[in-house]
């Protein structure tokens, strides 16, 4: 596994650790007999880069939603502009292509998705607001499709079922293309996020490493990377949520109207959907007092503050690490390595998620030092040494405890 994939996600953070898990420790220069086995492996991964290319893209089911959504999308956009939206269009485009799949998977995401459509066209809601719920839900669709298509893959690799597990990544490297790495662009332009804080680039690493394990048949590593991929497109739709909660209170000082707010509210709301679910598991109280904050109707925009929604993140996603830094020494301790790293990976990638604030607060240097920690702690964890990582596990759960 190659370093420069990790580089792009966490700098030094992580950089080596999942190479050397991955590379069983070994970082050494290729020796002469080893040419013909990596001659040979180059021939398989080609091999396999070429099936993979034979898929139709167009004929895939995320391929097709895909579709759908920028055909809505087309139409509803006519609302931005102040122009009438043909409702009636929307309707048929979003059953057609949309509605069932959206249902089966997350049938409260339809719901919202249909009551938006329907308040939209009888005229109880704003057009542009119907518009902002329909879109950022139907996003938060997509993110959990990826997920489904992620665990379809990973099984299928693990079962060495080589042609399925291709059919699933080409659709969720396609829905990445089409919908999450355009909403990721726009909260790097919003944070000034760039290099390792890159959620683009963060995205693309993931599925980069993703790649280069399925063409190499790694089902363990495929795992592991799944987490860098997944949890970067969760980041962005968390500072989505975030960065709404943000303008609303700049929006309320400067006077924008109750229209304006609404907006961005729905927007919040609706980016919030994807990522609700699994910050309940962090802390239960925190994402419903999130949800009711981002709810129209139930919240007035003009009293939604930064630091309260900061505050509330914070608690729901320290939590979410809390729960990974106990469960993967016990992972470890069972005899299950790779579900412990996959774990160690995904509450660091969590921790990803707080950087900013942890910035904020503790300052660029104590962050790094952090940082360090969480990465020994992984090295541990993926070296089934759960003594070793105990005082780095306690000193990184301090810090995040000092953002509470």
């Amino acid at each position: 596994m190659k370093k420069k994939h990790l580089k792009a996600v966490f700098a030094s953070f992580l950089m080596a650790s999942t190479v050397l898990a991955a590379c069983g420790g070994d970082e050494s220069a290729e020796k002469p007999e080893e040419n013909k086995q990596a001659e040979t492996d180059k021939e398989t991964e080609d091999k396999n880069t070429e099936e993979t290319k034979e898929v139709k893209i167009e004929d895939t089911d995320a391929a097709k939603q895909a579709a759908a959504y920028a055909d809505m999308m087309a139409e509803l956009v006519k609302a931005k502009e102040d122009q009438e939206v043909n409702w009636d269009t929307v309707q048929e485009k979003y059953e057609a292509g949309l509605q069932k799949d959206v249902a089966e998977l997350a049938p409260e995401f339809d719901q919202a998705i249909q009551a938006a459509l329907a308040a939209g066209k009888n005229g109880e809601m704003e057009p542009i607001i119907s518009v902002q719920l329909i879109d950022k839900t139907t996003q938060s669709y997509f993110y959990q499709n990826q997920k489904a298509l992620q665990k379809e893959a990973a099984a299928a690799l693990a079962e060495d079922k080589k042609e399925e597990a291709n059919l699933a990544f080409v659709q969720i490297q396609h829905l990445a293309e089409k919908v999450f790495i355009p909403t990721a662009e726009k909260r790097d332009n919003y944070y000034e996020l760039s290099g390792d804080s890159s959620l683009v680039e963060n995205i693309n690493s993931g599925l980069s490493a993703q790649e280069e394990a399925l063409n190499s048949g790694n089902a363990e590593d495929f795992q592991v990377f799944l987490q860098v991929t997944d949890k970067s497109i969760y980041r962005s739709y968390y500072l989505a949520s975030k960065s709404y909660a943000e303008k609303m209170e700049v929006g309320a000082k400067e006077g924008k109207d109750s229209k304006e707010l609404s907006i961005m509210q729905a927007e919040a709301w609706g980016f919030y959907q994807a990522i609700k679910g699994s910050l309940g598991g962090g802390d239960e109280a925190a994402a419903a007092e999130l949800d009711k904050l981002f709810t129209l109707n139930t919240t007035d925009p003009a009293t939604i503050k930064a630091a309260e929604t900061n505050a509330l993140f914070a608690k729901a996603i320290a939590g979410k690490i809390k729960g990974y830094y106990e469960k993967a020494p016990n992972l470890v301790a069972e005899g299950n390595a790779v579900e412990a790293k996959v774990g160690a990976m995904e509450g660091n990638m969590f921790l990803k998620m707080l950087q900013g604030q942890m910035t904020e607060k503790l300052g660029e240097e104590k962050t790094q030092a952090v940082f360090a920690d969480a990465e020994a702690w992984y090295n541990a964890i993926a070296e089934n040494k759960p003594e070793d990582a105990k005082a780095k596990s306690d000193a990184v759960i301090s810090a995040i405890n000092g953002l509470l």
